[in-house]
């Protein structure tokens, strides 16, 4: 994998997570290769005094100012940083940028280029990976607010759009569309479902991965997160009531599957859990190190969270209160993970 996590040679167990999620600069200097013109009328390349115009100031964080879009967390270099060390970390943990058949639907055709396109593509991690991985495909990503690379590879372009609005690509014209980590960017799941099955080519691919926005144990350790983790279980259920009260967003992480079966447009729908442990108590190595690193972008994802729990009416006393309780959790309790919910599915 091109993506790597941080050495973390020299810390014990008890050091400054913080210290893992280190800036990756690729993609912000050194790579000048042009992007692939694009030839619909409706994509207009932004220039830099524009990127401005996507982002406001809001206590010392810097939000998207899209009017519409329900997304709650920072666009800024410290959110940005977390990004990249979770999808390093889960990459690592499933072993692919992917779980299905990709590499069979991606494969080389002699009539025409695989097309394959990023809902909510943040900083472009996954797109970039996969365009290194497959570089005989066309990559397409968007989110609300471009803090991807202005000089992708050749086969890669960015764009800035809202995964609540329709699509500009032509129906049946895409083979594989991705969805991760997108739930606190929708309100209805269903909608965005129908807007993917109609760009998708028929026995077209949809992945969508979402993280589970609760307490959890490896199965192995067979622990109550109410008894063994409750601040844990405090935090989750205090953010799900701000996401629900602010942004009129509900967990989806494990109704993917239902939403995919109800909306009569896909098949071979298959879904899986990926465990990622929080902190190094795993014996093994590879498991310690993607430990540290996912509870080093837990921490960050704490603090990204408090505007919301503010603007969700909590006191600052409070919310530091829940946010430190949970931080002490996720430094002193062994065998906590995060549950990664994976769903694929063809188009009908």
């Amino acid at each position: 994998m091109s993506s790597s996590l941080p050495d973390p040679h020299g810390y014990d167990s008890d050091g400054d997570d913080e210290e893992l999620l280190v800036s990756d600069q690729e993609g912000l200097s050194g790579n000048t290769s042009p992007v692939i013109p694009d030839m619909s009328p409706h994509l207009v390349e932004l220039a830099p005094n524009e990127f401005p115009s996507y982002f406001m100031e809001r206590g010392g964080r810097l939000f998207h100012s899209h009017r519409t879009s329900p997304y709650p967390l920072p666009a800024d270099t410290p959110e940005q940083q977390r990004l990249n060390v979770t999808h390093a970390a889960l990459s690592r943990l499933i072993g692919a940028n992917y779980v299905g058949p990709v590499p069979d639907l991606l494969a080389p055709v002699p009539d025409r280029q695989k097309l394959v396109l990023d809902l909510c593509t943040g900083t472009g991690k996954w797109v970039m990976d996969m365009a290194r991985e497959f570089p005989h495909a066309l990559f397409r990503g968007f989110d609300i607010v471009p803090i991807a690379t202005r000089y992708p590879p050749h086969n890669v372009q960015f764009e800035v759009h809202d995964v609540n609005s329709p699509y500009r690509w032509r129906t049946s014209s895409i083979d594989f569309v991705h969805a991760r980590s997108v739930s606190m960017a929708v309100r209805d799941y269903p909608a965005v479902l129908q807007e993917v099955a109609r760009i998708l080519r028929p026995d077209g691919l949809f992945l969508s991965c979402e993280w589970g926005r609760h307490s959890a144990f490896h199965p192995a350790f067979n622990l109550d997160p109410e008894v063994h983790a409750p601040a844990a279980c405090h935090f989750f259920e205090v953010l799900g009531k701000a996401l629900d009260t602010c942004r009129g967003i509900q967990p989806i992480a494990s109704r993917v599957p239902s939403f995919l079966r109800n909306s009569g447009c896909f098949k071979n729908i298959e879904s899986r859990c990926f465990y990622m442990p929080i902190g190094p108590w795993h014996a093994e190595p590879e498991m310690k190190l993607l430990g540290r690193a996912f509870r080093a972008s837990l921490l960050r994802y704490a603090d990204s969270v408090k505007p919301l729990l503010l603007e969700a009416g909590w006191s600052e006393e409070e919310v530091l209160q829940i946010i430190g309780a949970y931080i002490h959790e996720l430094k002193t309790v062994h065998g906590m993970v995060g549950v990664m919910h994976t769903v694929h599915a063809r188009r009908l």
